[in-house]
């Protein structure tokens, strides 16, 4: 019994430093329901996340139009940008976050709910991710994971 107890603590010490996300999906033949779900965790590891669920309108882009891109930040706030949406506006003293760099805009995009990435759009795609630092096979040696 001391054994099974001391394995339980070992490993939820370990489920407790884990910094990886993880998605789960269910088809629909294994739903009650018959419809498909997916569901995703955000796991912050040892800092905090910006846990906000934005909604990024539908919007139009002239010809030319250049789409910014932001480093991703860690914790909150992750962007402060009125372009992307106008729930990332800047609140109080915060400052616009400068982008690395642009590139080109398409003429039209579509609405999307957005949390550290884009989760859904207005058609229901959605998409996840699921995070790991497992070596590969064929990874050379001399590469950084």
């Amino acid at each position: 019994m001391a054994a099974m107890i001391q394995s339980f603590w070992a490993v939820l010490g370990l489920l407790v430093s884990a910094n990886a996300c993880t998605i789960i999906a269910v088809g629909r033949a294994a739903s009650a329901s018959g419809a498909p779900m997916i569901g995703h965790s955000d796991d912050a590891g040892s800092s905090t996340n910006d846990i906000r669920l934005i909604r990024v309108p539908r919007q139009r882009w002239p010809e030319g139009s250049k789409r910014p891109v932001y480093f991703w930040q860690i914790g909150y706030p992750r962007l402060v940008s009125s372009e992307r949406s106008p729930e990332y506006a800047a609140v109080g003293d915060q400052k616009d976050t400068h982008p690395l760099g642009f590139v080109p805009q398409v003429p039209e995009t579509w609405a999307y709910w957005d949390t550290n990435y884009g989760v859904q759009n207005e058609w229901g795609l959605s998409i996840g991710e699921s995070t790991s630092s497992a070596r590969t096979v064929g990874w050379p040696a001399s590469k950084p994971q």
